[in-house]
């Protein structure tokens, strides 16, 4: 029931006005990209990966998971690490398997790094401020830089 009649309890722009919120916080920027086809074989017999398409590009934010740990086995980092990417609420469908990469972060070990979406349901709901995705970063076979 609303206080006063005529009027709901919620402005009607409230979530306009809490997305425009929700995008000044992504203050990094990726760029996401869906590898396409089987890839293919040259005349020397070298596989060559699929060409990706770039799905989004744009502002987002990168949260790392609590109390992530990277054992060294042998010299070797190992782990792999869930992480939050927060994007527009906006974009195209974003699926698991695409591939997340940080193009720009405050934190200078960031920007470079891949990491690749496990879960693109995020929060869920029937509202949204921004898509949140959970992807993953499995740092035991990251090439050395």
């Amino acid at each position: 029931m609303s206080p006063l009649a005529g009027h709901g309890p919620i402005h009607p722009r409230w979530s306009e006005h809490h997305r425009r919120t929700a995008v000044g916080t992504l203050t990094g920027t990726c760029r996401i990209t869906r590898g396409g086809g089987e890839g293919t074989v040259d005349d020397d017999n070298v596989w060559h990966p699929p060409a990706s398409t770039v799905v989004y590009q744009g502002p987002c934010r990168i949260t790392a998971p609590p109390g992530i740990s990277n054992p060294v086995v042998g010299d070797q980092p190992t782990g792999i690490g869930d992480y939050k990417v927060a994007i527009r609420w906006d974009v195209v469908e974003i699926l698991e398997g695409d591939i997340v990469e940080v193009l720009t972060a405050a934190d200078p070990r960031l920007p470079g790094r891949l990491l690749q979406v496990t879960d693109t349901l995020g929060g869920g709901g029937t509202e949204q401020w921004e898509r949140v995705l959970t992807a993953t970063e499995d740092i035991t076979h990251r090439e050395a830089p």
